[in-house]
């Protein structure tokens, strides 16, 4: 599904968009959210919020923005630099090429297992495969030396 979120009348401005997993269908859950945006600087970057319940999970998190291009996205930003933050807004990890990632060999084989499209290794997208506790979460792309462009977060839990 999709569900897309623009102003009223042509509006413009910060919107949320919240998605749950209520856990009312057997055996449906919800494993994957992402959000496509503009990248600013400041206030301006993209923000997504995720949450862990029941127990420690491990979860994949993308922050797209050359491989954009791939899919006709005009516009992409050019190097994103991923960061996520637990509650008490400290930062758990970040990213910033994902190739260049001590795991970049796991996070490529965790991508094909949840199903996301492939990145170009050597490529400025990032990635991190992260094992989280219980809590709540953002994961915030921002462009490396304030670039700007269109990006896209990526949120899997990973079975």
């Amino acid at each position: 599904y999709t569900a897309q979120v623009s102003g009223s009348g042509g509006g413009t401005g910060i919107a949320l968009m919240e998605a749950y997993d209520t856990g009312g269908s057997t055996g449906a859950r919800l494993v994957n959210l992402s959000a496509r945006s503009a990248v600013g600087t400041g206030g301006d970057i993209l923000i997504a919020g995720f949450v862990v319940t029941g127990s420690t999970r491990a979860v994949l998190v993308r922050g797209i923005g050359p491989t954009l291009a791939v899919f006709g996205v005009e516009g992409a930003i050019t190097d994103p630099r991923l960061q996520v933050y637990d509650s008490a807004n400290r930062l758990v990890a970040e990213n910033d090429n994902w190739s260049s990632a001590a795991n970049s060999a796991n996070i490529a084989a965790t991508a094909r297992s949840v199903g996301a499209f492939a990145l170009t290794d050597g490529g400025k997208d990032a990635a991190l495969l992260l094992t989280l506790p219980p809590g709540a979460y953002t994961a915030q792309v921002s462009g490396v030396n304030a670039t700007t462009g269109v990006g896209l977060i990526e949120v899997y839990e990973v079975p």
